[in-house]
């Protein structure tokens, strides 16, 4: 993707493989339980595959609104890793429900629209095959190296 210069304001980092990012949510519990798998990766957005799991219904029939937006988040950030190489927590986000979706395969195509020094902003398409079931834009703070003082270590669950 290329953003003009005001709108790229952090270092280029490497890409993150279509491997690398399904490596990624095999290793994140919850990312591993949606079974959310990349399928592509360019300049036309992310294209994750969500496969139905009963546990993702709300109404009789439906897939249950906290779901849909979580698949929407981690399509997000899959794009800002694709991009960026890494991708920071989500700050702002809004869902636009235009129709509910049916138990079945879900597909999402996550497109970002500004990378800046701080927030970047990603719109994420929920479908089911070929008709569009929701639509939002995510803003999410992009991903910048954790620096400490030389000799500083993480704090861990027993240290403050």
């Amino acid at each position: 993707m290329d953003l003009s210069g005001s709108e790229r304001r952090i270092p280029k980092r490497p890409q993150a493989t279509i491997e690398g990012m399904n490596e990624h949510n095999a290793r994140v519990p919850f990312n591993a339980w949606l079974g959310a798998e990349v399928i592509s990766a360019g300049d036309d957005g992310v294209r994750l595959r969500i496969p139905w799991r009963v546990e993702f219904g709300g109404s009789p029939g439906m897939t249950h609104g906290g779901i849909l937006a979580a698949i929407i988040d981690l399509s997000a950030y899959m794009a800002l890793m694709a991009e960026q190489g890494s991708a920071g927590p989500t700050i702002d986000m809004r869902v636009d429900y235009h129709r509910s979706t049916v138990n079945a395969t879900l597909y999402t195509v996550a497109k970002l629209l500004r990378v800046g020094s701080t927030i970047s902003t990603v719109e994420v398409i929920v479908r089911m095959s070929s008709s569009s079931r929701a639509r939002t834009r995510v803003q999410s703070r992009s991903a910048r190296p954790a620096s400490r003082p030389a000799g500083a270590t993480a704090a861990t669950p027993e240290s403050p």
